[in-house]
């Protein structure tokens, strides 16, 4: 039966055996899928397996996606004139400031790569808060900007359901995207 710490014991077989990452020995990315009602539990999990991973000798790196973004909407400026719209606006107009924002220079998904790939050799990155990504990206944008860069094991945390070898509903309702190229784990 599926589980949440089942999923995680996986995931760390894969990480102490870098040679059976993947058939096609891609990138060290591993989306770790569970289904979106089961963030908390995920979330309360994260200390514990942090620990566990590192007993097998990595140090571990958690990257809260959600910081990044925040981080990236206040250094733009916007905030002030975004507050003195919103009242007027809708929230489909908000949505798109917010994600032109995050997509000019590809700011957002520059920041997540700058982050993965200035991470030392035997440390282990934990992308969390992938949800907060919702609606202006999806996270294989990020994995895209990452192909042939990732040194170290990067998991992210998807919140979703998984569609085939490849595919995944992100946050259950969207349409399923087959065109992922990483390991994924869980999400059954």
């Amino acid at each position: 039966m599926y589980s949440l710490d089942n999923a995680f014991n996986e995931l760390l077989d894969k990480i102490r055996d870098p040679d059976a990452l993947n058939p096609a020995k891609s990138d060290p990315v591993f989306y770790f899928v569970y289904p979106p009602e089961w963030m908390l539990g995920l979330k309360k999990r994260l200390p514990r397996w942090t620990s566990k991973i590192k007993e097998t000798g990595f140090e571990v790196r958690r990257v809260s996606l959600a910081d990044i973004l925040w981080d990236t909407v206040d250094k733009s400026g916007r905030w002030d004139i975004w507050l003195e719209l919103e009242a007027d606006a809708e929230a489909d107009q908000i949505n798109e400031a917010v994600r032109d924002v995050l997509r000019q220079g590809n700011t957002l998904v520059d920041r997540v790569a700058e982050v993965i790939e200035s991470t030392p050799e035997g440390t282990v990155v934990l992308l969390t808060e992938a949800e907060l990504l919702h609606p202006y990206f999806r996270t294989r944008t990020i994995e895209s900007r990452l192909h042939d860069k990732v040194k170290t094991p990067t998991v992210i945390f998807y919140p979703g359901r998984r569609s085939g070898q490849y595919g995944l509903h992100f946050l259950d309702f969207y349409p399923v995207d087959g065109n992922y190229r990483s390991t994924l784990l869980g999400g059954l």
